[in-house]
């Protein structure tokens, strides 16, 4: 109700001159409709992707079937018959040992390195070193390898000898008087059977026979005496340690279980003689030369006895030379040790051996994947008077592959 006096609201005066509330578009807009979607695209589409999925997969399986089947990376089967074509191995290198003997006052009495022909069937070398053997690094002149024992032990013992056969070695072994002893009590006393008498001078000068001549008996608390006995450079102690060593592993191996007759002790030096003398053993002594101020090895012997004794040598520094995989492509097994130690005396290491995957081949080829290693294969195959080949699929197990074949002949002339 209006008060008297009071104007209708609508008729107050300028009301309907002011200007309304400013318009603002709709909060959502309708967006204008999609044209159609063409009859052949709405159903097209999803079989194109329907088939892109499909053959997805076909390529996918038949990729797999190939790599399967492929004779490259057949895996499903392993030769193992060491005669057969494709047989490959890993090399297991020459198990062996510097044995060394000293007295007790610690003097060089021997130096012996034992070599494994066979793990499983036994035998082995014995390479008997002097130890007046002529040698450098000491403080006088002329140095014997009695002297660099006195200063530097076992450990300058193993560096003049790996050095000498550039080998390395499994591992060392010092034995003592008391420690040949526990060695040879459970067959002591060993036969032993001596051309003349030993006869030790005392040092007022009186003379004694400290062996009889003739058929005897070794105990095992005299072993070092009689490895001891003479000049260390003089051919009559090697022969008396020959004589000593052949008694020694012919006794062990008696009954046919060298491990039965050594003490049950946890040693290497243990484990190794019980090895060799389970088949036949070769003693070396023969390879030095003796001229009155000089003990050396004879020219050609030691490269001669290192290529029997280390089928498989261990690299005095692994990694640096180039590693060689060696496969016969003949199929006559007489030539894998004349190709092995062609290989070995170019300064390679050996690491797989075996046969090629057929026995036809004719040419004898060197093969490397690495352009860096054409100059190693070119020297390889000059001493093999073969052929190179750069393959990149090669075999990544070596740095070179060598496949033996018909035209082989030994080191080239």
């Amino acid at each position: 109700m209006n008060e008297p006096g009071d104007r209708p609201a609508e008729d107050l005066p300028g009301d309907s001159d002011r200007p309304g509330p400013p318009a603002h578009p709709p909060r959502f807009r309708r967006r204008p409709p999609a044209p159609p979607v063409a009859r052949g695209w709405r159903w097209g589409f999803p079989a194109i992707v329907l088939v892109a999925v499909v053959w997805a997969g076909v390529l996918v399986l038949d990729g797999l079937e190939t790599v399967l089947q492929s004779e490259e990376g057949e895996t499903r089967e392993a030769v193992t018959d060491q005669a057969a074509p494709g047989f490959e191995a890993f090399v297991e290198q020459t198990w062996s040992m510097l044995i060394v003997t000293e007295d007790d006052a610690g003097e060089l009495v021997q130096v012996a390195v034992l070599a494994v022909a066979d793990r499983l069937n036994g035998g082995g070398t014995l390479l008997l070193i002097p130890p007046g053997l002529t040698t450098d690094g000491c403080d006088k002149s002329p140095c014997r390898l009695a002297d660099r024992h006195r200063s530097g032990g076992v450990e300058a013992d193993r560096s003049v000898v790996t050095a000498l056969l550039d080998v390395d070695v499994t591992g060392t072994a010092l034995l003592t008087p008391a420690r040949w002893s526990s060695l040879a009590d459970p067959v002591s006393p060993l036969p032993i059977s001596l051309p003349s008498d030993l006869i030790q001078t005392g040092a007022d000068g009186t003379t004694v026979v400290r062996f009889a001549a003739g058929d005897g008996s070794l105990e095992a608390a005299d072993i070092v005496d009689l490895l001891g006995f003479g000049e260390a450079g003089g051919r009559g102690r090697l022969g008396l340690q020959v004589m000593f060593w052949e008694s020694w592993l012919t006794t062990l191996g008696r009954g046919g279980d060298p491990a039965a007759n050594l003490p049950t002790l946890d040693l290497e030096v243990v484990r190794i003689m019980a090895v060799v003398a389970a088949g036949p053993v070769r003693i070396e002594a023969s390879p030095w030369v003796d001229d009155g101020s000089s003990t050396r090895a004879g020219p050609g012997e030691i490269q001669r006895l290192k290529n029997e004794m280390f089928p498989f040598p261990i690299s005095l520094q692994p990694g640096a030379r180039p590693t060689v995989r060696l496969l016969n492509g003949t199929g006559d097994p007489a030539l894998d040790v004349v190709a092995r130690e062609v290989v070995l005396a170019t300064g390679v290491d050996i690491a797989v051996v075996g046969n090629f995957r057929n026995f036809d081949v004719i040419q004898t080829r060197v093969i490397h994947r690495d352009p860096t290693m054409a100059d190693a294969a070119a020297v390889l195959a000059v001493a093999l008077g073969a052929g190179v080949i750069h393959d990149q699929m090669a075999s990544p197990v070596a740095d070179l592959t060598v496949v033996i074949g018909a035209d082989f002949a030994g080191p080239a002339r």
